[in-house]
């Protein structure tokens, strides 16, 4: 998304463009049971290779020593039965539980960047009746959501109005969603004690900055439509977790950044200008050469004009004279050739019955052509359906061979085409149904018009107007 997408739908949040560091966490105690608060502390950057597998890569303005140049900040949510089989007392089978993480603190500075957010969610039931649809955004909003498990009927500020039963659609006025995974959970086979689990975690690098950071706020909002029965037990865990980045590092970043590029630009200036003195110099003595030798060229050229002048004279009277020739050649040629040419196959409706000597002439010369057995007897040539068959019925030629075509009717358009199809249209989409390899209609339905082309009675086959060829 573009720094100005976000900004024109979320002024409270603007994308990063710095350099991201990515440290290990310090180990935070074990998570009893049931819903936490989110609590946030700062992370110390590793100074060397040697205190841990993951050291800090900030920008070129700040070395390995910077303190707390990232903040973390954890947010969580545990639900677990003590035993297997429990009574199920949430009795509404479409649910939601929000697991919030607290905003970057104050050390952060007014501006940081949420650089990545990353959630594991385990949830698993028994004894229930169906598949279950489970969403999962994870959201960055100025709105505060109920950090308990809620209906998913219960209208939420970052969401868009729906059924309750169906996928929820973030407000885009309202929230930046960072992340969304969709999955159906399988149930427990009609019932049964075991368990099915759903396990996901997706780690998101947003890279987004966040204006006014102690009102924003990140939520993985986990809702879970499902069927349940009396005996259903759930067990729920959510774990996230957020980088922060101090605002202090893009500051200190962008300020190194500035004085080198200044440098930089002072030093190709210096460049530029020594550079621009000696190409002077250069192309001045390139000029003066150019013209000697453009002065050279030209009296060459004055020279040669005057031989190809008197050349082109003697040329153009004798390219006259052998037009004049090639001409009469021509002329006579084409005399001499229109006399024993035969006159062109006629078109299928024009030919007659039994083929004349023009017919039996392009016959003779067809089969010769395509290595066609000629008739031995030297029957006459009748006109049968596709093509001309000697009267014995051994030999046969068709009217594509012989190069006759049909004379094509034309088309109706879209307008005045007849509700139901003539003999004229019917034998359109039957060439055109042949023409795109696509099966007739093995009944011989006729073919009825409608809104977009033609449709068999039966319902099973169609062409549209534009294979038609109809405007």
């Amino acid at each position: 998304m573009c720094p100005s997408t976000i900004a024109g739908q979320h002024p409270h949040l603007t994308l990063c463009s710095s350099p991201c560091a990515v440290l290990t966490p310090t180990p935070t105690p074990v998570v009893p049971g049931g819903p936490t608060i989110s609590r946030t502390f700062p992370v110390l950057a590793a100074k060397s290779p040697e205190k841990g597998v993951l050291t800090a890569e900030f920008p070129s303005a700040l070395s390995a020593t910077a303190d707390e140049a990232l903040v973390y900040s954890y947010g969580s949510y545990h639900e677990e039965p003590p035993v297997a089989i429990t009574l199920n007392t949430r009795r509404d089978d479409n649910w939601t539980v929000c697991v919030p993480v607290d905003a970057a603190p104050s050390t952060a500075g007014a501006n940081p960047t949420l650089l990545s957010v990353e959630y594991a969610v385990k949830y698993a039931t028994t004894a229930d009746e169906g598949n279950a649809t489970i969403q999962t955004d994870v959201l960055l909003t100025t709105a505060a959501l109920p950090a308990e498990v809620v209906s998913a009927r219960t209208s939420l500020a970052v969401y868009r109005p729906s059924s309750g039963s169906g996928l929820r659609t973030v407000d885009r006025d309202a929230a930046l969603c960072l992340a969304r995974t969709i999955a159906v959970k399988a149930s427990c086979n009609g019932g049964q004690d075991e368990w099915t689990y759903h396990l996901d975690t997706q780690q998101v690098a947003p890279n987004v900055r966040v204006c006014e950071a102690s009102k924003a706020r990140v939520y993985v909002v986990f809702t879970v439509n499902e069927r349940s029965t009396v005996r259903t037990a759930r067990s729920l865990s959510v774990e996230v977790s957020a980088v922060w980045q101090k605002e202090e590092v893009e500051i200190k970043a962008r300020a190194k950044e500035a004085k080198e590029e200044a440098e930089r630009k002072a030093k190709e200036d210096a460049e530029l200008a020594e550079r621009k003195a000696r190409e002077a110099e250069e192309k001045a003595a390139r000029d003066e050469m150019h013209k000697w030798v453009e002065e050279e060229r030209l009296a060459r050229k004055a020279e040669a004009d005057a031989r190809a002048e008197e050349k082109q004279a003697r040329e153009v009277e004798q390219k006259w004279r052998e037009e004049f020739r090639v001409q009469w050649e021509a002329e006579r040629a084409a005399r001499a050739a229109a006399a024993s040419v035969p006159k062109p196959a006629p078109s299928v409706e024009a030919a007659p019955d039994v083929a004349d000597d023009n017919i039996q002439y392009h016959i003779k010369e067809t089969m010769a052509r395509l290595n066609i057995q000629p008739c031995a007897q030297g029957y006459e040539f009748v006109k049968v359906e596709n093509g001309y068959r000697c009267k014995g019925g051994s030999h046969f030629v068709t009217f594509e061979q012989l190069g006759m075509k049909a004379e094509e009717k034309p088309k109706p358009t879209i307008a005045a085409a007849p509700a139901n199809a003539d003999d004229n249209v019917q034998q359109q989409i039957k060439d055109t149904m042949a023409k795109l390899n696509m099966a007739p209609c093995p009944q011989g339905y006729a073919f009825v018009k409608t809104d977009t082309g033609y449709k068999c009675k039966g319902g099973g086959h169609f062409v549209t107007f534009e294979q038609l060829g109809m405007k």
